[in-house]
């Protein structure tokens, strides 16, 4: 074992820990960056354990902020590239900015403990080593969740999570119930529907969907560039539903419950095609399930539906399993992390990545690689703005939209991502005078 000092150990090879990496290369910190997998990627390598994409999946953020600005996407990618471009672009951006030198793959962090002031990281693949700071950014989508409690009754169909829904064809000729209305349930009804004998899609609540383009634009760039065409928020949120409407995008039209919160108030559902394939026939709407009878599903309205394969697109839990778990301060079910991302209890460790918010990747990433750039620089000086920030963090609630959003367990990490972003840089700066944030902004 060996202790690196002013040294920085980053978990997980996603698009975060790569962005973050950047950053702090170019700001003259050391990195080592552990990565469980064979190659960069995270839930866009298809071909490792943490891959979650499948045949047909393309971005629901399009190109033009899902591109990290200063390094942009090829002319040729369309604007919702499909996930094999992705993982191309994340791994040309890693090659790009050096981060492939530093990274140690195949090396699944086994172990993180607290030793004094240090963090002591082994992996499966022998590292053992003391790091002054440790950034983890293993993702959101680790172990699956189901429904809490589970649906009673005895289902004697196939049950599959999204995690391991690879292809169409693994529901070929099958009657399917896709259980879950974000993004995955809906795209993934969406091409069962292309092979299954039936497809029914169960949801809990009203949702608005809204359709990828509009007036021939990517649709966050239509509404980014609506600005300040109204005075409030309100009339602003109101034209953008009587627009989706207008294009056909009204679930109540399709005998959908209305949704008893804001557009804004909850993770944007992004699909052109769900309501067409309602309105068609092919796939069927239900609410939510009571009960399983063999392979009969019973709704809560009393309905019926035969079940070949149960789908839940049911989300995942968050899961650090290096780190024991009393080493954090719990809000409900989920650590409770200053803006997101810093512990309040805890001054040597990061949680980067760990948000869900109405953007792309290239929204943020810059940011957020700034904020710990400066962060380990204010730790490694122990300089006043590092007294201020941890002062800040344990007495400070700054307004990330926690309190707008609807109540679930994925809402708990949802924000209003220009709001968290300003506090971000708010508090960077608080941190350190940073003569990156030039950078930053020729890059915007």
């Amino acid at each position: 074992m060996s202790t690196v000092p002013n040294k920085v150990a980053i978990v997980g090879g996603g698009p975060t820990g790569i962005g973050v990496a950047r950053e702090l290369i170019e700001g003259g910190i050391e990195v080592d960056l552990y990565e469980a997998e064979a190659d960069f990627g995270g839930v866009w390598n298809a071909e490792a354990e943490c891959g979650r994409t499948y045949e047909s999946l393309h971005l629901i953020s399009p190109k033009f902020n899902t591109q990290v600005a200063d390094f942009p996407m090829p002319e040729s990618y369309p604007h919702y590239p499909n996930h094999m471009q992705m993982l191309a672009y994340i791994r040309a951006y890693a090659r790009e900015f050096g981060v492939y030198d530093r990274a140690h793959f195949n090396a699944t962090v086994r172990k993180l403990t607290q030793e004094g002031e240090n963090w002591r990281l082994q992996t499966r693949a022998g590292h053992d080593e003391l790091y002054p700071l440790v950034i983890v950014c293993n993702g959101l989508q680790r172990v699956p969740r189901y429904p809490e409690p589970a649906y009673s009754g005895d289902f004697r169909g196939e049950i599959l999570h999204v995690r391991d829904y690879k292809s169409a064809s693994q529901v070929a000729g099958k009657r399917v119930l896709v259980v879950g209305g974000g993004n995955s349930g809906c795209d993934i009804a969406v091409d069962a529907a292309r092979t299954a004998q039936s497809v029914a899609h169960s949801t809990r609540r009203g949702y608005y969907y809204q359709p990828k383009f509009i007036y021939g634009k990517p649709t966050p760039q239509w509404m980014m560039e609506l600005g300040n065409k109204f005075p409030t928020k309100e009339e602003t949120l109101a034209y953008i539903e009587e627009v989706f409407k207008l294009a056909g995008y009204d679930g109540t039209d399709y005998g959908l419950p209305k949704p008893d919160y804001p557009l804004d108030a909850a993770h944007p559902v992004m699909n052109s095609l769900l309501l067409y394939y309602i309105g068609h026939g092919d796939i069927t709407p239900k609410g939510d399930i009571e009960c399983f009878e063999g392979k009969t599903a019973i709704f809560r309205d009393g309905t019926r539906q035969d079940v070949d394969l149960v789908l839940y697109a049911t989300g995942y839990s968050r899961d650090f399993p290096f780190l024991d778990k009393g080493l954090l301060d719990w809000k409900g079910d989920i650590p409770d992390l200053f803006l997101h991302s810093t512990p309040r209890n805890l001054d040597n460790i990061l949680f980067m990545g760990f948000i869900n918010a109405a953007g792309g990747l290239g929204d943020g990433l810059k940011t957020q690689g700034l904020f710990v750039l400066n962060y380990a620089r204010a730790l490694f000086g122990r300089t006043s703005g590092l007294e201020q920030f941890l002062k800040a963090k344990k007495t400070d609630t700054p307004d990330l939209g926690q309190n707008y959003f609807i109540d679930s367990y994925r809402h708990q990490w949802e924000a209003d991502l220009w709001k968290l972003l300003g506090h971000m840089r708010h508090y960077r700066d608080m941190l350190g005078d940073d003569a990156d944030r030039s950078r930053e902004a020729a890059a915007e």
